[in-house]
């Protein structure tokens, strides 16, 4: 008997503990009513209960997966994520948001769940002086939305994400260029930094600082007049920039390490030389052009002793005949 009041204490004061921490009630989450679970679900969003959410929502998932409430339920898995925060959590959210893309492309809210997969991301790049591979996928998911969902209602927001992202690949490169140029002297990895810079992000704020340095490390590798055009478009688009001033003194400075080229040839071609003369004195004709196929040698001449030998021979003439004498 006193066992059973131990046991019963125990029950009423874990039951007690559950609901004040807000814990799941057991006969919702096992209703056979998907509403009854979806509407409990909403409740302990609210309240951020965040496990007892997600609980319910996966319950529907799970259990009712033709329900009215499957998609949302998905969105919402998603939502419970972002909303208690961390790296970790992001994490989860873009696998809960990428199930739903997958199930529900045609879906209304499908705009919304791509948004916040690029959101996800955005959270968790690291600085210009870090690894950007988060940035790098945040790009490449606003740019989904913007080629999926041109109409959505978060374009705008998108659009000044991407503009963001693309500043930090950028000041990224342009740091690791300045980098190999300043402190470890290697230039030839610079430029390639610095070139493409110019190349994918012609945007950048501070290209001007890349043409200058770009054209300092031209210099430095023995490529001076590769150099002189950087300088000139640092100088002609942007006049007003600190750096023009230093263009302008480099390319003074430098004038002298670019070859002139070589002065064109006014005169023209020679004349072609007149053929020489033959041992009569006379000019040699000229030499007839080469045939455009092979060599054919002439055919062996037949001299005339054979043809007298072949040919069938004469006969030989007769002797003449001496008349008879007139008799005495």
């Amino acid at each position: 008997m006193r066992g059973i009041a131990r046991g019963a204490l125990m029950a009423f004061l874990l039951t007690g503990a559950a609901c004040s921490h807000g814990g799941t009630d057991i006969a919702t989450l096992t209703s056979n009513s998907d509403q009854v679970i979806w509407d409990a679900g909403q409740k302990a969003l609210q309240k951020h209960d965040w496990e007892a959410a997600r609980q319910h929502f996966k319950r529907i998932v799970d259990a009712f997966p033709q329900s009215r409430y499957a998609p949302g339920a998905r969105l919402a898995l998603g939502d419970s994520y972002i909303q208690e925060g961390g790296t970790a959590n992001d994490i989860l959210a873009i696998g809960a948001y990428r199930e739903f893309l997958t199930l529900y492309p045609s879906h209304p809210q499908s705009d919304y769940a791509q948004f916040q997969v690029a959101e996800s991301y955005f959270r968790q790049k690291s600085g210009p002086d870090r690894d950007q591979t988060q940035t790098i996928h945040a790009l490449e998911e606003y740019d989904r939305l913007l080629d999926l969902y041109p109409s959505s209602p978060y374009i705008e927001k998108a659009r000044g994400r991407i503009k963001e992202t693309r500043q930090q690949l950028a000041r990224a490169e342009y740091m690791a260029g300045y980098f190999y140029q300043k402190s470890r002297q290697f230039c030839r990895a610079a430029v390639a930094r610095y070139e493409g810079i110019l190349k994918d992000y012609p945007d950048f704020d501070d290209l001007d600082l890349v043409l200058l340095h770009m054209a300092e490390c031209l210099h430095a590798t023995g490529r001076t007049a590769e150099a002189m055009p950087h300088l000139s478009r640092l100088i002609e688009e942007f006049p007003d920039s600190p750096q023009a001033d230093n263009a302008r003194s480099y390319m003074e400075e430098w004038a002298h390490d670019v070859p002139a080229p070589p002065p064109p040839d006014l005169a023209g071609p020679a004349p072609a030389a007149s053929p020489a003369p033959d041992a009569t004195g006379s000019p040699a004709p000229p030499a007839s052009p080469a045939s455009s196929g092979p060599e054919v040698a002439p055919p062996p001449s037949v001299s005339s002793a054979p043809e007298a030998a072949a040919s069938p021979s004469a006969p030989s003439p007769a002797p003449p005949v001496t008349p008879p004498s007139p008799p005495s």
